[in-house]
């Protein structure tokens, strides 16, 4: 019996029901590929054009447990095995490290971090059996480094970083192969207007200023990112979908698939920097207190 090329796909609805750029990209390249394709989201109404264009959607939102093992166990129950994980779903959290309520933060992991591990604990039984798998973690340019405001954010796609190396080194002696998709900025994606759209969990004024120079930072850098073809610094959510789909069908995947300018030069270049001066970098370039 052929191993399953079922792929399920989380975060396809974004919280707001409103279908997310990489993961719809993806789930809708895969799908035109001919792969059987489970895009899941909290939101089925967010996931409705995808259903509509003949793909297979499920509730599911990765902080309930009964919620993922039903797509799993229905997933198993249909092509013996979840073939391919896509472990996309994720949010960012806006807040400096003081500040932030913990149980906001706990939330964040909650999503970002303890939601995918889960969702690839529940594949694993199916994927030994059949010895073969594929499980793509979603990582971030800023799983290599962070800026003020969005440490929590960042220390989730730090921690996925780490995982994953462990993970891949575990299961690779039954067939399964892991990869980490760690792109540059996404065109497309949500850009704040006002402190308000940030959705800040303190309403502490110490960091006012900060955050008046966060959103208007975020706004004057994707202008500069809207010109026709391919941004200077971004990249499109079809260009991550299309390194996906080679993730997923190349033999001998790579480790990591660093996508965009940025991200590739991003490792050479705080090695010559060093500590000191990679650091003042980030405080020139980003939104500093």
């Amino acid at each position: 019996m052929s191993p399953s090329r079922a792929v399920l796909i989380t975060g396809v609805s974004s919280l707001s029901g409103l279908s997310s750029g990489t993961g719809r990209a993806t789930a809708l390249r895969l799908h035109r590929a001919g792969w059987p394709v489970y895009a899941t989201g909290r939101s089925l109404e967010g996931l409705k054009d995808l259903a509509e264009q003949g793909i297979t959607t499920l509730r599911v939102d990765v902080t309930d447990e009964q919620s993922m093992a039903a797509a799993v166990d229905r997933i198993t129950e249909e092509h013996g095995a979840v073939g391919v994980l896509i472990n996309n779903a994720a949010y960012s959290l806006n807040g400096t490290i003081g500040e932030t309520p913990v149980d906001a933060v706990r939330q964040q992991f909650e999503t970002n971090f303890f939601g995918l591990a889960r969702m690839t604990q529940l594949v694993l039984p199916g994927m030994r059996e059949q010895r073969s798998g594929r499980i793509v973690m979603m990582s971030s340019i800023f799983g290599l480094f962070a800026t003020p405001g969005r440490g929590y954010y960042q220390a989730t796609k730090h921690a996925l970083e780490a995982i994953s190396d462990s993970l891949r080194l575990e299961v690779a002696p039954s067939g399964i192969k892991v990869v980490v998709i760690e792109p540059s900025p996404i065109l497309g994606a949500f850009v704040p207007t006002t402190v308000g759209d940030l959705g800040l969990a303190t309403d502490s004024d110490l960091y006012a200023q900060f955050w008046e120079h966060f959103v208007e930072w975020h706004g004057a850098y994707r202008e500069v990112e809207r010109p026709k073809g391919r941004g200077r610094t971004s990249v499109r959510a079809a260009e991550v979908a299309a390194v996906v789909e080679k993730a997923i069908t190349t033999k001998r995947p790579r480790i990591r698939y660093r996508i965009g300018i940025p991200v590739r030069l991003l490792r050479p270049q705080r090695a010559i920097f060093g500590d000191r001066a990679w650091e003042a970098f980030v405080s020139r370039f980003f939104p500093t207190p």
